[in-house]
């Protein structure tokens, strides 16, 4: 019952915020795709989820800032409410915005090529938006984990190096992959998409863990 106060609790905060979030993101991305030449082959959806991820930082840093500005985590940590319920409130409520933040821009997306607006590539499909979702609650998890154990003024600096650490990772993927003896592994997430996306979903559960080891050990929320 607990959770289910605290995610109403952050729904009604958020109300205001969400929707000229979704507005804001649709007039970039109108205005980027004006600019940009038609011919290029997915650079349009490319460049719609890229917006998403942004809009994944802003939902997160929105949902944790607004409480640590008005001490309002600080209080709830002194009411008859557990760390656990506390997390769970939060990444649930972050990937409940962010479903819903992704979810409208891609039923736009498949609107526009029912309407003939769109002429691009790809077809939405079942396993493309399960796949997105995947990816944006990822996204969002790993700045909510940020902001939950340091504090989201100091976390909103971490992205930038995580960014690079992220792009170095990928650029030295095979040799990564055959330092660490990965190569039937990382050939069997390949091979299955599900499995690929339950890997994944494995991250972000044990980032919500992370959380929880971390809020425990501290006596307020600073």
């Amino acid at each position: 019952m607990n959770i289910v106060r605290l995610i109403a609790k952050d729904l009604r905060l958020q109300a205001y915020f969400f929707l000229p979030l979704v507005a804001l993101e649709l007039a970039g991305y109108v205005g980027y795709t004006l600019q940009m030449p038609s011919h290029v082959p997915g650079v349009a959806f490319g460049l719609l989820h890229g917006i998403a991820l942004i809009g994944d930082f802003l939902i997160c840093y929105r949902t944790m800032i607004a409480e640590e500005k008005n001490r309002a985590l600080m209080f709830i940590k002194t009411l008859p409410v557990s760390t656990a319920e506390i997390v769970i409130a939060k990444f649930a409520v972050n990937l409940l915005l962010v479903g819903l933040n992704t979810g409208v821009l891609l039923a736009l997306w498949t609107g526009g090529q029912a309407q003939g607006w769109i002429d691009q590539s790809p077809q939405v499909t079942t396993s493309l938006v399960v796949s997105g979702l995947t990816y944006h609650c990822l996204n969002n998890a790993f700045f909510l984990t940020l902001s939950l154990v340091f504090s989201s003024e100091r976390a909103v600096w971490a992205p930038f190096p995580a960014l690079f650490v992220l792009m170095s990772a990928i650029l030295n993927f095979d040799r990564i992959k055959a330092a660490l003896n990965l190569g039937q592994f990382v050939g069997l997430l390949q091979r299955n998409n599900f499995l690929f996306l339950a890997f994944l979903w494995t991250i972000i559960l044990a980032f919500a863990v992370t959380c929880h080891q971390a809020l425990q050990r501290k006596r307020v929320f600073a």
